[in-house]
């Protein structure tokens, strides 16, 4: 569907905003379920304590660069990712096209009553947009029960904000199961999409701050990118240099 650009031994689609919406298109009018998964420097560090998570990423029909390491992480490999694709940024494309469309959402994920919050926000600012259904992310062992509510609705895509690696595991285990036509992973962007976390104006998303600025909104997430930034940046630069450091295999 697209040029990969080979980061870590995962396959980043090379692509625009148009053009990964026009792939969810021709997925969503494909028979089956389709997956469309979105990468960063947090995720592509927990492929490396996760064999199944690595594996998830790696089958997923769209591989995504959702940040500005990734665009910089290509270019120092030699390579071009044309366009930094954050799934919030995605999500009113996304909805535009729906409405247009009459393709119908389904939101799965958060704590009960947020991705109902983020329906209600979406319909207010897409008037046109079919949210078929919302549930929160927290049912475990109830997974069966969750799906046939899915199913009932046959979302033609279903939107899983459960974070990582968590969702992109749930989505790989269940999604023979699924009846949506597509399931894109959202991490925590319900919480933007109700209102209940702002964002940076779009010139500093931009300029590639958002991460810093989400640090101090959540401060539980400092360590992915104080500890974490310099760990991908290392391993990119191996990478660079022909060698790669070694991933778990079954854990």
């Amino acid at each position: 569907m697209f040029e990969k650009v080979d980061i870590l031994r995962l396959p980043i689609a090379a692509c625009t905003m148009s053009d990964l919406l026009n792939g969810f298109e021709s997925l969503i009018a494909a028979p089956g379920c389709a997956t469309a998964y979105a990468a960063n420097a947090h995720t592509l560090n927990l492929t490396y304590e996760s064999a199944p998570f690595y594996q998830a990423l790696r089958s997923a029909d769209i591989l995504y660069a959702d940040g500005k390491s990734l665009l910089l992480a290509a270019r120092i490999l030699g390579k071009n990712l044309p366009q930094k694709l954050t799934t919030t940024d995605v999500w009113p494309h996304a909805c535009e096209l729906a409405s247009r469309r009459g393709y119908s959402f389904f939101l799965l994920g958060g704590e009960p009553g947020l991705a109902e919050r983020a329906k209600e926000n979406a319909l207010r600012a897409h008037p046109g947009l079919r949210i078929v259904g919302t549930h929160d992310g927290y049912f475990r062992g109830r997974d069966r029960e969750v799906i046939s509510l899915i199913n009932e609705k046959k979302p033609d895509i279903l939107w899983v904000g459960m974070g990582e690696p968590l969702q992109a595991l749930w989505v790989e285990k269940y999604r023979r199961d699924i009846e949506a036509s597509l399931v894109v992973t959202c991490g925590g962007m319900f919480k933007i999409v109700s209102g209940e976390l702002r964002r940076l104006p779009s010139k500093w998303r931009e300029a590639g701050f958002e991460w810093l600025y989400r640090m101090v909104q959540e401060p539980r997430t400092a360590s992915r990118y104080l500890i974490g930034l310099p760990v991908f940046g290392t391993r990119i630069l191996a990478q660079r240099f022909g060698f790669h450091f070694a991933r778990p295999q079954n854990t």
